[in-house]
Order: structure tokens, then sequence, then C-alpha cells
């Protein structure tokens, strides 16, 4: 038997022995094996397979590379070969041998068959879902990361994948599982650390079985991760989850002690940039500083205004304002300070407080933003329009 293995890695092992590294280093031949695995069972055309796999090669007959590439592809494993590559009517099939078994074939085919019959049997179902998803290590070579021909396969699978874990996630919520979806979700948060769905059932399970202290780390963790690396805020399922998180704790009752309080309650003493917050907070925020304002008639504290632009009547889609507004929420939070604060109004604006500041340095930041941001955006069509306004 001959186990091929896709997802997470790439290796091919014939009695749990590597044949792969019996052979070394093929990176060429590799790849077009890698492509071939893919597509097998289907038509080629010799054309189609080089501008996959060789339009960046400066070739001067890259049909001749192909034949050769193919040539040497079919002695490759010698012995051991389980597979065909055929040549008929003008196109190139490869087939695996009978005594072969491939990874993500086998994944798709029992994701698809455990939910097909979900409804009909929900045990056997779970069973299915289980053994598919378990053969679920990761992206279909994750190693070929910039070779575009993959993106739509191996995107089909991640769905799939997706698809199949919030079905047995909700097989296991309904009967009573916790301990098991815990194990599912840490998993699968390797594997998609930013999925909403997988994040919300870990926090769940984490509250049913008493562990609240965990859940509420591991939202203090994901928000962080959302932020810092998508500029992004968790959804509104994931808030609910936060909230019963909230009402559930009891992390302040007993004795008080002021120093663990203290620390309970100080921000992240290494986040560089500006504190990031939803749109209710900055609101809560300005609101406090006018109070504040009242009653110590300090100056020194600057609402701000960012709106993306564009140049004269030139229009800007809608895909340019979102990537626009993701260039600007790391330039802001990167040029302002710790005590600064940053919330995104809406899809093309965003708001600051900016304290401890002269007047007459706001130009300065004026500036730095819009140097920054005309360097680092694609459509120069798109400027910032910025004001500044005492509170």
């Amino acid at each position: 038997m001959i186990d091929i293995y896709t997802l997470g890695k790439f290796d091919i092992r014939k009695s749990d022995i590597s044949i792969v590294d019996k052979i070394g280093s093929q990176n060429r031949l590799f790849l077009l094996l890698k492509y071939l695995l893919t597509h097998e069972g289907k038509r080629r055309t010799p054309n189609g397979i080089i501008d996959d796999l060789l339009e960046d090669k400066d070739l001067k007959d890259p049909l001749s590379v192909l034949r050769t590439q193919m040539s040497r592809l079919r002695r490759l494993f010698e012995g051991d070969s389980f597979y065909t590559i055929d040549y008929v009517n003008g196109y190139y099939i490869f087939n695996l041998k009978e005594d072969c078994k491939i990874d993500f074939i086998e994944f798709e085919r029992k994701i698809l068959e455990g939910i097909r019959i979900l409804r009909e049997s929900t045990e056997e179902a779970k069973m299915i879902l289980k053994e598919g998803l378990s053969l679920y290590q990761g992206h279909l070579f994750p190693e070929l990361e910039y070779n575009e021909w993959i993106i739509p396969i191996r995107t089909r699978l991640e769905r799939l994948y997706l698809k199949g874990l919030s079905n047995y996630l909700l097989i296991l919520k309904k009967d009573g599982l916790y301990h098991e979806i815990i194990d599912v979700c840490e998993k699968g948060i390797q594997i998609k650390p930013y999925e909403s769905f997988i994040n919300r059932y870990f926090m769940e399970a984490l509250m049913e079985v008493g562990q609240k202290r965990f859940a509420l780390s591991h939202y203090e963790y994901y928000t962080t991760k959302l932020y810092n690396d998508l500029r992004t805020v968790p959804s509104l399922e994931i808030k609910e989850v936060y909230k019963e998180l909230q009402n559930h704790e009891e992390k302040l009752k007993g004795i008080i002690d002021l120093s663990i309080i203290d620390k309970e309650l100080e921000l992240d003493r290494y986040n560089k940039g500006a504190l990031i917050c939803e749109l209710h907070y900055f609101k809560f925020l300005y609101n406090w500083e006018l109070r504040n304002k009242n009653r110590t008639n300090k100056e020194n504290v600057f609402l701000g205004i960012i709106t993306l632009d564009n140049i004269g009547y030139t229009p800007i889609s809608a895909q340019d304002i979102k990537y626009g507004m993701k260039v600007l929420m790391v330039i802001v939070y990167e040029s302002l300070r710790k005590t600064d604060v940053l919330s995104k109004w809406n899809d093309s604006q965003l708001v600051m407080l900016l304290y401890n500041i002269a007047e007459s340095d706001l130009y300065l930041i004026n500036n730095r933003l819009q140097e920054n941001f005309t360097d680092k955006i694609k459509n120069k069509n798109m400027i910032l329009s910025i004001k500044f306004k005492h509170l």
C-alpha cells in the first residue's frame, strides 16, 4: 500500500517507509508530481501545464523541457512506481494505481459523505466526519505558497474543512461532549487561527467545563491577534461569549488586593502603538474627556478625524477603500503613541484622541501620516483628509 500525504506536509510512504527520502532532492520533478497529483485522472494539455508551471522560466523550447521532465518522472520511483503517465490525443493523463491512497481525496470523500448522511444517522455522520477531519493536517502542499495554480484547489479544500468542522462541532455540542470540542478546536485554531466559529466553540466549551479563566485568556489572545494581524475586531458572536464570561467572572470576589487589581487593570505594556478600541468605547472615552475638561479646564486633548478621500472626481472602488483603510490603520497605529486612542468610525474614516500634545505639533502628525500613506498606498488617486479640534 502506498500512502500519499499532501495536507500539511508532503510525503509518500510504502509500508510506512518514506520513499521520498530515498530519492532525495528533486524539486522540479516533485513540483510536477504535486501538480499531477492534484489533477489525478484529468486530461491536461502540455501548454496548460507549461502555463501553470513554467511560465516564469526563460526557456527556448518549453515543450521539449516538459517532455523530458515527464520521461524522468515516469522513471523516478523505479520499482516503487505507483502511477502511470499516458499521452493520448494531445493530453497528458496521470493515474494512480489501485494500491494508492491520497489523503486529500480521502478527506474530501469522507467529509462529503458525512455531511450527506447527517440527517439520516447523526452517529454515523459523526464518526465519518471525525475520520475525515483527522486527515486534514494543514493546507494542501503548504510549501507551494506562491504557486497560483494551486490556490483554487486549496481554497476548495479549506472551505470543505470548515464546513465539515462546523457540522462536527455542532454534533458534539448537542451531545454535550465539551472536552472533545476543546481538543478539536485546539487543532482547528492551529490550522485556521482567525476563524470566528472555531474560537467561539472553544471558549464556550471551556466555560462549560468550568475553565472560565482560560476562556477569558483565550479571548484576550484572540482579540489581540485580530487587531495586530488583521486590524479587525471580533464577531458579534464572540462578543456575546465575552459578555457571558464577564457575567460569570468571580475573580473580584473575596479579599481585595490592590496590587492584584492594579495588574488586572493595567494595559498591555508591550503594545508599542496607539490603543485601538471599538467605537462605543471610543465614544465613552470622548465623553469622559469632555467631563474632565469642564472640571480641569485642560486643553491638551485633541479629537482627530481622518477620511479616505479621492483626487477630484476620480472614483475609488470599494475594494480600494477597504485596502486603503487597512493600510491607514497600520500607519496610524504605528505613528501615534501608546497614550493616544484610535477607532474606526466607518468604512472610510478613523477617529483618534491625542493626549498631551501642543497644537503647533499637529501639523507634524498631519505631514507624517500623509507621507507614510502616500508612500504605501497603491492607488495614488486616494488621499487623506485630516482634521483636528480641541476637546
